[in-house]
């Protein structure tokens, strides 16, 4: 059974049958301490991977005694599954469990959010391997990344960069480094020559705030400057109005700059000594396909000729205050309202040349479906935000 057409709803949310699970948090009856235990085993067990075999994402621990996962399986069975969870990355999450379960099987996961609480996730069974006795370790992969960030407890002043396997070639943008280390700055121009980047240089926190006049997708800063600090700099910038993201660049051995780091408003860190694996890392995460798909302006399909041409800039502006009627419903909780913006976008949009805007649109209606929920249903409907602010007419 697809599961846009499945019957058991997100109200199942609160009131879960107990069958195979019984009174247990989990279907292996485990506590806290038991899912890091076992994590903590497999981990050991499966060692490091060659670098070939780098993932597309890290996966960062998050250890829960218990994540609410649906599951559709072949021939219309429909499982309602409490499940330990061992690690999450943006791509996916990997669950324990006690049983067999059919691989690409149809999944909806609750993921315990800090703020928001439980927050819906649609993704695909993508795995399940026996991992000894009755453990079954299940990798469900997400239908779109999430921000596993946001979800995940991790130190501000570490490096916390989700993507493990970059592409270099694929990075472009413009990247300003700011540091008055020459050294640095030729170490940084060399591990960065095999991608697209366009990299400017400053030596100092008045040379790169008058170079701002120029956008910049990306500013690396070191934590000392000769006119100032890190922190100074990014105050600095955003006192202008530059929105730019900025990452601290810090020596790996002292315990003062990650603390000053970790104060500074800024967007991560990098450590010294720096490598090429993790620059590029880094770079990935503001300046790959994901980051410029996010930022990249949507422009209207529409010929000039079209007769519906002339109503381009009108539907435009309706798009963009729609970005912010989603956010108020948000805040409301009102699923009606975000349903109606969100039939709006998927039966106008292809007229007026924004054909993309169709797929994130019926997804939230999707979602919207299950949950009933404008706030549980946040993660797809910020995608629908997000393509409304993106709109132009040409």
């Amino acid at each position: 059974m697809d599961i846009r057409e499945g019957t058991a709803g997100w109200a199942n949310r609160g009131g879960w049958t107990e069958d195979s699970v019984g009174a247990r948090k989990n279907t292996l009856g485990l506590d806290l301490e038991g899912v890091r235990a076992l994590s903590a085993r497999l981990d050991s067990s499966d060692g490091s991977r060659p670098s070939e075999m780098k993932r597309d994402f890290v996966r960062w621990p998050f250890h829960r005694e218990r994540v609410r996962v649906q599951v559709d399986q072949p021939g219309g069975t429909q499982l309602l599954l409490k499940l330990a969870c061992r690690n999450l990355s943006r791509g996916g999450i990997s669950l324990f469990h006690n049983a067999y379960l059919h691989e690409r099987g149809r999944c909806v996961l609750w993921l315990p959010h800090p703020v928001r609480g439980e927050v819906g996730v649609f993704g695909s069974l993508a795995r399940c391997k026996h991992r000894g006795g009755i453990v079954h370790e299940l990798g469900i992969r997400f239908d779109h990344p999430i921000d596993a960030k946001e979800y995940v407890s991790l130190d501000a002043g570490a490096e916390i960069y989700s993507q493990e396997k970059v592409t270099p070639e694929k990075l472009s943008g413009s990247l300003m480094v700011v540091d008055p280390d020459e050294q640095e700055q030729r170490l940084i121009n060399h591990f960065t020559r095999g991608t697209q980047i366009r990299l400017r240089r400053c030596a100092s926190q008045s040379e790169a705030l008058a170079a701002l006049r120029e956008p910049a997708d990306l500013i690396l800063v070191a934590l000392n400057l000769p006119d100032g600090s890190a922190a100074e700099f990014i105050s600095n910038v955003r006192a202008v109005g530059v929105r730019t993201p900025v990452l601290i660049i810090t020596p790996d051995v002292s315990r003062q700059s990650r603390d000053a780091a970790r104060a500074a408003t800024c967007e991560g860190v990098l450590g010294k000594p720096l490598s090429c694996d993790r620059l590029l890392r880094a770079l990935a995460e503001f300046m790959g396909d994901a980051a410029g798909s996010a930022a990249a302006a949507s422009t209207s399909t529409l010929s000039a000729g079209d007769s519906a041409a002339e109503m381009l800039p009108d539907f435009v502006a309706e798009l963009h205050t729609s970005a912010e009627t989603l956010r108020g419903a948000i805040a409301r909780d009102d699923a009606r309202e975000c349903e109606r913006v969100c039939l709006m976008i998927a039966g106008a949009a292809p007229a007026m040349g924004f054909g993309s805007m169709v797929p994130p649109a019926e997804r939230a209606l999707q979602m919207l479906e299950w949950t009933r929920s404008a706030k549980e249903s946040a993660v797809v409907l910020a995608d629908v935000i997000a393509a409304c602010e993106r709109a132009r007419a040409a």
